[in-house]
């Protein structure tokens, strides 16, 4: 009974507030704040929904590419294997092992905490780069098998047969592209209280030189019309600040953050139309490539092949010395899947562990080449949650959109790393990884190593020479830290 006296008292007092209306909304918002008092916060254990993404750990180790293995329940399933490598040495030539964090910050944004914040990579025939993402809830626990689910459920008649509906395998997939901005990163205050400080990320960070006034590479930034930079009109709302009468092609137009800044301020306004005077220059708006099209160009910057195991989380080879379960239930036994005695082999579709079932694609794993050096650009990682179905060929029943790609028959119809689709725009996550290209092999011995030694000023000529041309010898010494992908 005192409740719901206390319960109309409260009523009686907000009505007397309303009624009198003299005080302001800052007054209202105050008295509300004194008299309803929210429920105690509580979190559990373990966050569901792959929609809970926290933070994110990305790894890029270098490699080569090895020999065959055999994986699969007996071993038999032969793969080709690429030797990466987990190493952590101040004295190699180049970093071989990157880590970058990524977590939420108080306001929910997506925030660098570690120092390293981009990856620095060598382009090379024989040089490859293994990609491994990992992503964790508000927990950190690793959440990466939710986005492998394939279950089943029990039929009208008592078999177990794949629950599809729930099936996230089926509808999740990263793509890789080219992004236009990079993250903000949380620094430590230099001064004696060590506080936590935001250096804001870059806008309008196209592809770009390495030079100490970096320039754009137009064929990676620009709107093309008729050969042409289309120029930016008042309802073009992604446009970039161009000097007066330059012309495609030479990439010779400066990358700076204030004009950055500047284009997205004015973009989709009447001013865009307008001239900008800055450093004693005239500059005017261009419209920004489509990302349609930035995605068709992009394996001329870099490639990306999926190597994804099964689990996930696990390396390709690992031997399991005792049972594993997962969320795949066997349809004889009604039991977990066992795995003592396996050696984990690759993703494959509805997890089938059937030796030459077609592959299939999620992106914690990937295998990275790099084709053009002097260039810093955004890794555009977006997790894709698949939402449309349909037809491998005509007057079939549909499937999920993931599998597709009628271009693709040879592959079981799958969609290669930057064949994101029109109106699939709905995503678990969507971040980028800044990359700096910074030498190429293809030069010789002598440019790529003043190349590198621009960014590192220690390296070994010979040593480095020895990484870049014979790998596999020069890794020898680290194979206890090998990582197969």
């Amino acid at each position: 009974m005192k409740q719901n006296k206390d319960i109309r008292l409260l009523f009686a007092i907000i009505a007397s507030v309303l009624l009198f209306g003299s005080c302001s909304n800052d007054q209202v918002d105050d008295f509300f704040k004194k008299v309803v008092q929210a429920p105690a916060s509580s979190i559990e254990r373990d966050v569901k929904g792959h929609e809970q993404i926290y933070a994110v750990h990305a790894i890029l180790r270098m490699g080569y590419k090895g020999g065959m293995i055999g994986v699969g329940p007996d071993g038999n399933d032969s793969v080709r294997a690429y030797n990466t490598y987990h190493v952590v040495n101040g004295e190699l030539p180049v970093p071989v092992m990157q880590e970058i964090d990524i977590a939420k910050d108080d306001d929910g944004q997506m925030t660098i905490t570690t120092e390293r914040d981009c990856f620095d990579v060598i382009a090379s025939d024989d040089i490859y780069y293994g990609l491994e993402l990992k992503y964790y809830d508000q927990n950190g626990m690793l959440i990466n098998h939710q986005f492998s689910g394939y279950p089943f459920t029990k039929d009208n008649e008592g078999y177990s047969i794949p629950d599809e509906d729930n099936a996230t395998l089926l509808v999740h997939q990263h793509f890789f592209g080219i992004g236009n901005a990079s993250l903000n990163k949380e620094v430590t205050d230099s001064t004696a209280s060590n506080d936590k400080q935001q250096a804001t990320g870059l806008q309008m960070a196209y592809p770009r030189s390495l030079s100490s006034q970096p320039t754009y590479y137009d064929r990676y930034t620009f709107r093309m019309k008729d050969g042409n930079p289309e120029p930016a009109t008042k309802f073009s709302t992604s446009n970039i600040y161009a000097p007066e009468g330059f012309t495609l092609g030479q990439n010779q137009v400066p990358f700076n953050n204030n004009l950055a800044w500047k284009a997205i301020e004015v973009s989709g306004k009447p001013e865009a139309l307008q001239p900008y005077a800055f450093d004693g220059k005239t500059y005017h708006l261009y419209k920004t490539i489509d990302p349609m099209e930035l995605n068709k160009i992009t394996p001329e910057l870099f490639t990306y092949e999926y190597r994804d195991t099964d689990p996930v989380e696990e390396d390709l080879g690992k031997l399991f010395t005792e049972a594993y379960n997962d969320d795949f239930t066997d349809p004889d036994t009604d039991a977990p899947r066992q795995r003592y005695g396996h050696t984990v082999g690759f993703l494959r579709q509805k997890r089938s562990l059937d030796v030459g079932a077609d592959m299939d694609r999620l992106g914690f794993k990937g295998i990275m080449q790099f084709h053009m050096s002097d260039v810093a650009f955004q890794l555009q990682v977006r997790i894709c949650h698949i939402l449309n179905k349909g037809q491998q060929h005509v007057g079939e029943s549909e499937k999920p959109a993931k599998y597709c790609n009628t271009n693709n028959s040879e592959h079981s119809f799958l969609w290669d790393f930057n064949q994101i689709q029109p109106g699939w725009d709905s995503f678990d996550i969507d971040y980028p990884l800044s990359v700096r290209v910074i030498a190429n092999a293809k030069d010789g011995e002598e440019k790529c190593f003043n190349d590198v030694k621009r960014f590192y000023p220690q390296v070994d000529k010979t040593r480095l020479w020895r990484m870049l041309t014979q790998p596999q010898d020069f890794f020898s010494q680290y194979r206890q830290n090998v990582v197969l992908m």
